[in-house]
């Protein structure tokens, strides 16, 4: 099975079926992160619906508390848990900085 593939397999599957992928995951987030021998990403995009479970099982993985990262990322609480809840809504350098801190590698296409 190629990449393509792949993705379309995952774009195809209902929401319920999505969650139920994730909460079966292992916590580790590799599998978006890591890049093949050929330097490219393994997964190189990740729908936006996904991010949500990935990011709070991150923080529990990391015993993270919101109110901790709120602070590391310099922003309130209230807009912590915005971005949580709807990552497609925050503002990208907010979010970006959120994923540094968790140690997630991602990169930014317009």
């Amino acid at each position: 099975m190629n990449l393509d593939e792949i993705r379309s397999l995952l774009k195809s599957l209902s929401h319920a079926d999505k969650q139920k992928l994730l909460d079966e995951w292992p916590l580790d987030v590799q599998p978006f992160t890591e890049f093949a021998a050929s330097d490219k990403p393994i997964l190189s995009a990740l729908e936006l619906s996904l991010l949500p479970p990935i990011l709070t099982n991150e923080l529990k993985r990391q015993n993270i508390t919101y109110e901790e990262m709120a602070m590391q990322i310099g922003v309130s609480i209230s807009t912590f848990k915005r971005m949580i809840a709807n990552p497609a809504a925050a503002k990208a350098m907010n979010l970006h900085a959120l994923l540094k801190e968790l140690g997630v590698k991602v990169w930014l296409e317009k």
